[in-house]
């Protein structure tokens, strides 16, 4: 079982060639000693989750991100119309066992860097399946399991562009399919504090418009963008309700203590609950409540190009290494904490 602390999670979301991006992010947080407890990818960002999860930092996972191409992804399938897909994954499962991408040993070992989750979505029910490397502190339906390099292909698995991935008999596509950034499996592992990377503008501030398709494969990731964008707003709301709720549980509680604590002195007793954080309740009655803060979302302000989807090239990795760093630096911003350094050379 990877180390107990389990305060920070990253959830790493999907978006293909544009992983540099992650990483990116990841170098600013670790220069500002950020770094995460519990790491929660889906598709790309299973691939950097189970990186990190393998001992690698921002500086050796750059290295072998500067070094990936297309041809070290995918190549073209020769019987696109008696299949279901336009492109084989083989050449992307050869290169994270010899490039050194992925150590299964350790991450499935007391050994393992994080506490890592990767998502994949199975094709004839449309069920998200969260698996993991160690057990969750909450209630979940998490499948803890020894994790192989089937997960991790099976969450990058994007349907029609790539074939589904079979797993314990079943057919896997990419678990952006049906949650790009899922919050809930950080939560249930036990954070306290996330950082979400998201590759696609989501606020309502944003300028979120994609370029019209021009080819099947555009389409396609066209439509994989606008499900990554929805999932994730979902996901977020869903997580302000529950934080709402909890708000109005422990204002609740706060009443009915000062309510009793009342009635017991009216009565004479000397009452001295003890209050540690000073909310004005006692520590006993709110121990099964826990607020969390909105997470820091790391996102760019205008869509990254789709076609970056599909493609992995130099240039094109290192122009989304500065942006995921310089994004990265304005939400630390915005989020109140102080900036340290600057920019990093690619």
């Amino acid at each position: 079982m990877p180390k107990k602390e389990r305060r920070r999670a990253l959830v790493l979301s999907g978006g293909g060639g544009r992983g540099a991006y992650h990483v990116g992010v990841l170098r600013f947080l670790e220069e500002h000693d950020w770094l995460p407890d519990i790491v929660v990818g889906t598709s790309i960002g299973a691939v950097n989750g189970a990186a990190i999860a393998s001992g690698h930092n921002a500086h050796s996972l750059w290295s072998l991100w500067r070094r990936l191409r297309t041809s070290n992804v995918q190549k073209p399938n020769l019987n696109p119309l008696s299949g279901t897909f336009l492109l084989d994954t083989t050449p992307l499962r050869e290169t994270l066992q010899r490039e050194g991408w992925i150590n299964f040993e350790r991450i499935n070992s007391d050994e393992a860097a994080v506490h890592l989750r990767v998502t994949a979505t199975e094709v004839t029910t449309g069920h998200l399946h969260v698996f993991g490397n160690s057990e969750d502190v909450f209630d979940s339906d998490l499948q803890r399991e020894p994790l192989t390099m089937d997960h991790i292909i099976a969450s990058c698995s994007i349907p029609l562009v790539y074939p589904a991935t079979e797993l314990h008999g079943q057919l896997y596509w990419d678990g952006a399919t049906v949650a790009n950034t899922p919050l809930g499996p950080a939560i249930h592992a036990g954070a306290e504090e996330i950082v979400v990377v998201i590759m696609t503008p989501w606020d309502d501030e944003a300028e979120i418009k994609t370029s019209q398709p021009r080819s099947f494969l555009e389409a396609a990731s066209v439509t994989l963008e606008w499900a990554l964008l929805a999932s994730f707003q979902s996901d977020l709301k869903m997580f302000r309700h529950i934080n709402e709720l909890l708000k109005l549980k422990v204002e609740n509680a706060r009443l009915k203590a000062l309510n009793s604590v009342l009635s017991r002195k009216l009565q004479g007793e000397d009452v001295a609950l003890e209050d540690r954080d000073d909310d004005g309740v006692p520590d006993i009655l709110q121990e099964k409540y826990r607020l969390l803060p909105d997470p820091i979302i790391v996102a760019p302000k205008r869509p990254i190009p789709v076609e970056r989807i599909i493609r992995y090239t130099l240039d094109g990795h290192e122009a989304l290494y500065q942006m995921g760093y310089e994004d990265a630096k304005r939400a630390w911003q915005e989020a109140g904490r102080p900036v340290e350094g600057e920019s990093p050379a690619t």
